[in-house]
């Protein structure tokens, strides 16, 4: 009973001293934004994470204040989460946390304590409906769903069928670009909807599996709805450019798949401006105290084709540098 009690009177004082000590910061200009994606392994969040430092240096030099940027995105190959990367943030009294939320129900309760802490929440990419955040900046899924299935159409010939392919466990951001497709093409128009363990191997392995299975031969192109396929050699049982294929979301790795001519099409989000735009607005309101007529922004997905696929790889090579 005494234990606890002391216990409990300890983490009072390290809360109070950690708010002393931001607000001192505040006085001096001084800023620490931890910005945590969902996993290292998945190179969009690299691109986030120089829209952040992109955005500090930029604010810094203009505002004459000092923004430091903690990226801390887990590295789930190592047995590390989002968890611990909320918890080291307090521990070095972030003023904010930017923070593309996964599906750990960890991940909740430590967003929850660092908002009772005094730490303001920035989301981006997706969020939670169950917890207040100062902004979400979350990516538009059906709209990405929709240009996939209209990117599609105009691939194929009329009356032909494709199959799509999605995680064994989808999640939310699945869910919605699945019912863009379909509204996009119309159920008809879908011959197979086929799963798969969310890693390339997994995803090859489906594929195959549903083209032996196909014995009419009735799939005349695919959507990923996500990249898996495109994060190794390209390995499909079809020669480039027998069939259709369009995905969504995006890594560099995508690029060897276009220029093969086994990928017609990328459905990409805005993966550096979550970053950029999480900055800016955290910093306003930590400054300056300002806050957005509506907390909630989505974001405008983007087709990446042949014909603008030059562009968007300087890009790659700007966030990868």
């Amino acid at each position: 009973m005494l234990l606890n009690r002391i216990q409990q009177l300890a983490c009072i004082a390290l809360g109070l001293a950690s708010m002393m000590h931001a607000q001192n910061r505040e006085v001096l200009g001084e800023y620490r934004i931890g910005i945590v994606g969902q996993d290292q392994e998945d190179s969009i969040y690299q691109a986030t994470h120089l829209g952040a430092l992109d955005a500090a240096h930029t604010i810094s030099k203009r505002d004459s204040i000092d923004i430091e940027i903690v990226v801390l995105t887990p590295d789930s190959s190592q047995g590390q989460n989002q968890e611990g990367s909320l918890g080291k943030l307090f521990i070095n009294d972030a003023d904010g946390i930017i923070i593309s939320p996964g599906r750990e129900a960890t991940t909740d309760s430590a967003i929850r304590f660092a908002q009772e802490q005094g730490q303001k929440v920035i989301f981006f990419e997706t969020d939670l409906n169950d917890i207040q955040p100062l902004a979400s900046i979350v990516a538009d899924e059906y709209k990405a769903g929709i240009l996939a299935g209209q990117t599609m159409k105009e691939l194929l010939p009329s009356r032909a069928r494709i199959a799509i392919l999605m995680a064994t466990d989808p999640t939310p951001a699945e869910k919605e670009r699945l019912r863009g497709i379909r509204n996009a093409i119309g159920y008809k128009a879908i011959e197979a909807i086929v799963q798969c363990e969310p890693n390339y191997f997994s995803a090859i392995e489906a594929i195959r599996n549903a083209e032996d299975e196909d014995r009419n031969d009735l799939i005349s192109g695919w959507i990923f709805l996500d990249d898996w396929p495109l994060i190794g050699m390209p390995a499909y049982p079809w020669k480039a450019g027998e069939r259709p294929c369009v995905a969504i979301q995006s890594s560099p790795t995508a690029f060897m798949h276009i220029d093969q001519g086994y990928l017609n099409a990328l459905v990409v989000h805005p993966y550096y401006e979550w970053g950029r735009m999480s900055i800016e607005i955290l910093i306003a309101n930590l400054h300056n105290g300002k806050l957005l007529q509506s907390a909630r922004m989505e974001t405008e997905p983007q087709v990446i084709n042949r014909l603008n696929i030059k562009d968007y790889r300087k890009k790659w090579h700007q966030w990868l540098r």
